[in-house]
């Protein structure tokens, strides 16, 4: 049975005008075509992929907006402007899963996996469909279990929350807020801060987008907007602290998807640079990869077996080449060797009975758990 509450946005922002994800990312991607992508910061720009390796390849409209990997190594793919959930397995063959409908102007987000269900952010834009849906991976049957205002709030992000099996953490990039979702659909704002908001006056209003949990145990989060990344400490009870930011930089302007490696490296797409970076923790802002034949990469997840717990999968958007001529969009799944698995909260290991020895891999964009509960955007 559905269940279908609607919960009213009642972050501080007030009232926000009604932008369409569609609409934004091709001003976004319009955008970084007028200053010549990448837009990088100066001197870190690889000028090749090097060892970037292509998983997947799709037909438009096939587009791949974010990914989650379960524990057998199956990628899961928003396919933004269709609203198809896109399986890859481990050998690369290909499947459709559901269909979630996006109306005309909206994108399937952020999605993650938890216990054998998918759970994605739809920003479709309209009441009738526009928030948060389930699928079951055996059943392949969409339902929504939480209705979110299409006027309020975009859900973009969407992780497991990691204090506990039953509720995920979803970021608003309209209302500059965190939304705490139960797996059986009640939805509330889990924090909202000036920091996680979009800039209004701006041609591309996206805020908090990209989430991740961090080995400390906090939840990270990005503005796309302000090129900025935050922090969000956790309290014994599970509920929000105070936002703050780690590191803002001009080259971080487009940060979509987000993950975090074991050792707390914080991966980003900046979809509006053509880039893939690491942020250390001294807040040094490396690129992993850039360039061609990356295209508005979207989402970044770690691979969740023991042959590609190192390797980093990027959903290669193509998002601007696809406004700009359909025929010539190449969207895929790409991955690249990082040397590094990535992050499984403590919680999610328990969940899915991994062992300390491999404290696994994240996503995130959800965008950052696997073993049965992944995500990212």
């Amino acid at each position: 049975m559905t269940t279908d509450n609607t919960a009213e946005t009642t972050t501080g922002t007030g009232s926000r005008a009604r932008a369409s994800r569609r609409s934004i990312l091709g001003s976004i991607a319009a955008a970084g075509a007028l200053v010549s992508l990448p837009t990088g910061v100066v001197g870190r720009q690889d000028d090749a992929a090097g060892d970037l390796e292509t998983v997947a390849e799709f037909e438009p409209p096939a587009l791949p907006e974010n990914l989650t990997i379960d524990e057998q190594g199956t990628a899961y793919l928003s396919m933004g402007p269709s609203g198809e959930i896109r399986a890859v397995d481990s050998e690369g063959n290909q499947s459709s899963v559901a269909t979630i409908e996006t109306g005309e102007q909206g994108l399937l987000l952020g999605s993650t996996v938890l216990d054998g269900v998918l759970y994605a952010a739809n920003g479709s834009g309209e009441p009738e469909t526009h928030g948060i849906w389930r699928v079951d991976l055996d059943a392949g049957e969409p339902e929504r279990i939480a209705s979110l205002s299409p006027d309020e709030a975009m859900p973009n992000g969407v992780i497991t929350d990691p204090t506990t099996s039953d509720a995920l953490l979803v970021s608003d990039h309209l209302g500059g807020a965190i939304w705490r979702v139960t797996t059986d659909g009640e939805a509330e704002p889990w924090v909202s801060d000036p920091l996680l908001e979009p800039d209004m006056e701006a041609e591309t209003p996206v805020g908090a987008d990209g989430l991740a949990v961090h080995p400390d145990g906090d939840v990270y989060v990005d503005n796309l907007n302000a090129g900025s990344v935050m922090r969000v400490p956790i309290a014994d009870d599970g509920s929000a602290g105070q936002v703050e930011q780690v590191v803002q930089d001009e080259g971080l302007i487009g940060a979509d998807g987000m993950t975090i490696d074991e050792e707390g490296a914080v991966y980003v797409a900046v979809n509006a640079a053509n880039e893939v970076v690491r942020i250390t923790d001294d807040q040094e802002i490396e690129t992993v990869v850039g360039g061609d034949p990356l295209d508005f990469p979207a989402g970044v997840h770690f691979g969740t077996t023991e042959e590609t717990m190192t390797s980093l999968y990027i959903a290669n958007f193509a998002y601007g080449t696809f406004l700009e001529d359909e025929t010539a969009a190449e969207p895929s799944l790409a991955r690249i060797d990082v040397g590094t698995a990535g992050y499984v909260p403590e919680t999610a290991a328990e969940t899915t009975g991994a062992t300390d020895e491999h404290d696994g891999a994240d996503d995130g964009r959800s965008e950052n758990e696997t073993n049965e509960t992944t995500g990212n955007e």
